[in-house]
């Protein structure tokens, strides 16, 4: 596995299989599907879109002037709505994110918020969630304590850690709960345990 990098998007989607069975599907698929292509990255257009946007401290309607250099505007209308609804009237300022391959018992996890925002004052690291499917909060809490661990020695102070489910305009906050580096922990050992068996 020293070879190899999880992405925080593949071990959420191994946490929020519902069975070991399916676990061991999500960890088969990427043990076996090659290198990353930018061709199968079916959110890469809007994700970039929103990135440029902020980090060229850009008007929000710039997004779509963005998504369309990207000839991806007729693809990502319904994505880009949703993201320009959430953002609204909040003051947003943009800062570098930070990004880090984390550790975890040995597991080797990219960890690459790709928002870094402060919102009304307030900074927040932020994972963009595109998928039709509602992210549960379990699952965002998850990926929010990962990066908040990964990424500790570059998160500003007093710094929210999220994930955004763009599609329902929510931004989902991370509750600190006591059993969360418990439950973390737990995945990982069972993404372990299942690699060196897949």
């Amino acid at each position: 596995m020293d070879s190899t990098r999880i992405s925080l998007t593949d071990f959420v989607d191994f946490v929020g299989r519902p069975s070991m069975t399916g676990k061991l599907a999500k960890v088969r698929e990427i043990k076996h599907r090659g290198p990353y292509s930018a061709t199968c990255d079916l959110y890469r257009p809007v994700r970039e879109a929103i990135i440029r946007t902020h980090a060229a401290a850009g008007d929000k309607w710039e997004l779509r002037v963005h998504l369309a250099r990207a000839n991806a505007s007729g693809r990502f209308d319904n994505i880009a709505d949703a993201y320009l609804g959430w953002w609204g009237q909040r003051r947003i300022e943009w800062f570098e994110p930070g990004w880090q391959i984390g550790y975890l018992q040995g597991l080797p996890i990219s960890v690459n918020p790709e928002l870094g925002l402060e919102i009304d004052g307030r900074p927040h690291l932020i994972k963009l969630y595109f998928k039709e499917d509602p992210l549960p909060h379990t699952l965002s809490d998850i990926a929010a304590r990962l990066m908040a661990r990964v990424l500790r020695e570059q998160t500003p102070r007093d710094a929210a850690v999220a994930v955004l489910d763009v599609r329902r305009k929510r931004l989902l906050c991370m509750n600190d709960r006591p059993d969360l580096d418990i439950l973390l922990d737990a995945e990982v050992a069972a993404f372990t345990a299942l690699w060196a068996q897949a």
